[in-house]
């Protein structure tokens, strides 16, 4: 039996507090959710804000949207062991 979406989006957000403790990562927040077909991996998909600062950001700040990283986890959908981690590209 698979972990279900909020267990799974969970463990990634722990799994990515770890990685990079020490550093603020500010609002976690979960943007894609996908069980693979056959039921074995969550790709879940989280943004943060940026580890290094943006000169832009007060531009930004203007316009409305704070610059976000997005990172991609994949995770065994039986046992959520963490099997991959790679950067998303947005736009």
């Amino acid at each position: 039996m698979s972990i279900d979406v909020k267990t799974a989006s969970k463990k990634a957000q722990e799994y990515l507090k770890d990685l990079y403790s020490g550093e603020d990562l500010g609002t976690i927040l979960l943007e894609e959710a996908e069980l693979t077909d056959g039921n074995e991996y969550w790709i879940i998909t989280l943004s943060f804000k940026p580890l290094i600062s943006n000169p832009l950001k007060d531009l930004q700040k203007i316009t409305g949207r704070e610059p976000r990283e997005y990172k991609k986890i994949k995770l065994d959908a039986t046992t959520g062991e963490i099997r991959a981690l790679n950067i998303r590209t947005i736009g």
